[in-house]
């Protein structure tokens, strides 16, 4: 390894996203019924913006694993700011979670 603690972070990082893939079937689920029933409700736009922040949940997990091309290039910030993507979409989508709750 190039650099054991960056490798040993980015490991981490990884692994976790990486069992958060696991319950994601359920969550496309929830997110296709989130958008049947913003067809029927007063705030559609919100529960589709929602439901496409939900289906679109793996796309910072796999991204995040960019970072290895960064750590064996030997570009070590940059792997970490990469591993991190998904905090990204986490952010989104709190943002949009109280967001809903303010308005409902």
């Amino acid at each position: 390894m190039k650099n054991e603690k960056v490798a040993h972070r980015l490991i981490l990082f990884n692994g976790i996203y990486a069992i958060t893939l696991l319950p994601y079937p359920f969550v496309l689920m929830m997110s296709l019924y989130i958008y049947a029933y913003s067809q029927s409700s007063d705030h559609a736009l919100l529960d589709i913006i929602t439901a496409g922040l939900m289906a679109t949940y793996p796309i910072g997990v796999l991204v995040s694993f960019i970072c290895w091309a960064f750590y064996h290039s030997g570009k070590y910030k940059w792997a970490m700011v990469t591993a991190n993507l998904f905090l990204v979409w986490l952010v989104a989508f709190l943002i949009v979670v109280l967001i809903s709750d303010y308005i409902v």
